[in-house]
């Protein structure tokens, strides 16, 4: 009988991402910048547990709000985006 084959595109794609975090944390300043990432964003998450605990409605007015204002600045900046590449293309043409 055949060996079934074991792994498979998620094996492949844990590896690389494991030998990814491994080569950007050898580095002592990395370290410490993750480090710090990781402090920042336990206390961001404490603070919205709290939140939420006082009032769900307001934490998901927040999101909702933060989340139309991140949607807002992308389509502003895709639309910059598309204005330039569109100059660019009608330049090639002439």
């Amino acid at each position: 009988m055949a060996r079934k084959k074991s792994g498979g595109i998620f094996t492949l794609l844990t590896g690389v991402a494991l030998g990814a975090a491994g080569l950007f944390l050898s580095k002592k300043e990395n370290r410490s910048k993750a480090k710090k990432v990781a402090k920042k964003t336990a206390t961001k998450a404490k603070k919205l547990k709290k939140d939420w605990k006082e009032d769900p409605q307001k934490v998901i007015r927040s999101a909702k709000k933060g989340a139309k204002k991140v949607a807002t600045k992308t389509a502003t900046k895709a639309k910059k985006a598309y204005k330039k590449a569109s100059k660019k293309s009608k330049t090639k043409k002439k």
